[in-house]
């Protein structure tokens, strides 16, 4: 029974390339020198978000012009990733039974052609289980990453900011759509009457709670 082994891509995927007659042998002279590199790409290519683009683009300070909102979407980002991080696990622990169950079926089965197809069945799991290894890792990586922001955003909030996502989301949302008006003259009729009456409904509320457009954030 072959081991189940975590950690670096094996040869496996270019043995079963070569296997498969699917390229000509020129093509696969080509492929060969390219072994290392591939499997170097596989493991550092890019899964999900840098943190460039979790700065930049996700908490961009159009969208998120606080401390607070920052804060709030970065909790939501990181609640996401922990529940597909969860869910990715049990993907990974039924791929691994169904890997076992293959190799269990390999070993009591006498035809040549059966044995071939179930060969080819475990090998092709067992690299959908490394990038099931890889994706995790990856996820485990922009954890860390909101974790972080989230840490470094508190520290600008108040305790009461900091217990509800409801409490910072009527002055931050003003001041996203203060910056977003700046730029209606690309919007469409519709998208500035939306924004206007956002904005007006925003800042009615604001003068109500008697509190200031403006923040610190």
């Amino acid at each position: 029974m072959t081991k189940i082994t975590k950690g670096e891509l094996t040869t496996t995927p270019f043995n079963i390339i070569h296997q498969s007659d699917i390229l000509t042998n020129a093509d696969l002279a080509l492929l060969e020198p390219l072994k290392q590199e591939l499997a170097e790409t596989f493991k550092k290519s890019q899964v999900f978000r840098t943190r460039t683009e979790m700065e930049i683009s996700v908490l961009n300070d159009i969208a998120h012009p606080t401390h607070a909102s920052k804060y709030w979407q970065s909790t939501r980002e990181q609640n996401v990733m922990f529940h597909e991080l969860v869910m990715l696990s049990y993907e990974y622990r039924k791929n691994i039974v169904e890997i076992k169950k293959l190799q269990r079926e390999l070993e009591t089965t006498q035809d040549m052609l059966d044995n071939e197809l179930i060969q080819i069945e475990i090998e092709k799991k067992m690299f959908v289980s490394k990038n099931q290894e890889r994706v995790a890792q990856d996820r485990i990586r922009e954890l860390k990453a909101w974790s972080e922001i989230k840490e470094r955003e508190a520290q600008h909030m108040t305790e009461e900011e900091l217990s509800d996502v409801n409490n910072h989301q009527l002055q931050s949302y003003v001041q996203r759509w203060l910056k977003q008006s700046k730029a209606l003259d690309s919007a469409s009729i519709d998208e500035r009457n939306n924004l206007v009456g956002q904005l007006d409904s925003g800042l009615r509320e604001l003068k109500k709670r008697g509190l200031s457009p403006e923040t610190n954030g």
